[in-house]
């Protein structure tokens, strides 16, 4: 990532831009799966919740940070200034990052344990859908809420961008509590109600036609959007096997991004079809999210008796080969 970023300001032309750019995200995508398997591998239980709270509020804070940067710096110093900062940025952490765990040495893997990538499907089958809707959801809410505030409340650009960047930085502050949250009503529970609070955030907050009530929803219940990671990321470590969880995350991120892709699309197609018609062009992409939140609802409900944390707060011993 930090290599492909910094390269990106050496751009003489937009296929070299591409290139550059799209190098960075193969970086990326192999940092989240790596990340966060090796979390799953390290904590059990109720610690492990805390631990996939922390790192997801970090990478939440990190956005915040990223979106509250870049256009200063590139307004001030050039367009490519944001790339080289945290290009840099990247650098530096990994240096950190290698300094810090130069002792560590992870247990070797099993001889000849190999990836049986429809033996992991069949593992983690229950959580693929939750995955594709959490994904949906930061897609949906974060390309598609500046234009609701803008065009629905007639907030300005800039005001529009900040709403959803304290929407993401609540998700932040509620994600580092959610190992609290977990130990106390459970992580299935948790991320049942997660999901209802998605969808009456959406629905509710669009209809009532108050930016006050759309702003107090999206910011308290709307960030359950950000509980619903940690706590799919700590029911697939748990139902992964421990030496093959940074396979198995790499293939649920392809899910999560699938789903984030295919919501984008379906809720820029609802926005284009009903431009005509009221203000459905700003509020159907909510509408459909929240709709899609309660299926989300639905659907966990429906597979209560196959999750092994059905509410208690007991913790779950990871596989081991």
């Amino acid at each position: 990532m930090g290599v492909g970023s910094m390269l990106v300001a050496a751009s003489s032309n937009f296929w070299m831009l591409l290139v550059l750019v799209s190098l960075s995200r193969i970086g990326a995508s192999f940092y989240h799966p790596v990340g966060i398997s090796w979390i799953g591998r390290e904590f059990k239980g109720p610690e492990l919740d805390r631990a996939m709270g922390f790192q997801s509020a970090f990478g939440d804070t990190g956005v915040i940070l990223g979106m509250a940067t870049t256009s200063i710096v590139a307004f001030a110093l050039g367009w490519w200034w944001p790339f080289l900062l945290w290009g840099g940025i990247n650098l530096g952490a990994a240096a950190v990052a290698s300094w810090l765990v130069r002792r560590h040495r992870a247990p070797p893997s099993p001889t000849g344990l190999k990836p049986d990538y429809v033996q992991m499907i069949r593992d983690v089958k229950l959580w693929i859908f939750p995955l594709a809707l959490g994904g949906a959801a930061f897609s949906i809410f974060s390309t598609f809420g500046p234009p609701l505030l803008h065009h629905r409340f007639g907030f300005d650009d800039i005001t529009s961008a900040v709403g959803i960047a304290v929407w993401i930085l609540a998700g932040a502050s509620v994600a580092f509590s959610f190992g609290r949250v977990s130990r106390r009503f459970g992580r299935y529970r948790t991320l049942v109600a997660s999901y209802a609070f998605i969808g009456i955030a959406c629905i509710v907050g669009v209809a009532s036609g108050s930016v006050g009530v759309a702003l107090a929803l999206f910011w308290t219940l709307g960030s359950a959007v950000f509980v619903t990671y940690p706590a799919l990321f700590s029911f697939v470590a748990e139902a992964s096997h421990r030496r093959l969880q940074g396979a198995a995350f790499g293939l649920l991120f392809g899910f999560q991004l699938l789903g984030g892709s295919l919501g984008s699309f379906a809720a820029g197609s609802l926005a284009s079809a009903f431009r005509t018609v009221g203000d459905l062009e700003s509020t159907a992409p909510f509408y459909l999210l929240g709709f899609l939140a309660l299926a989300g609802f639905a659907y966990l409900l429906a597979i209560r008796r196959r999750v092994r944390d059905s509410g208690a707060a007991s913790p779950a011993e990871v596989p081991v080969l």
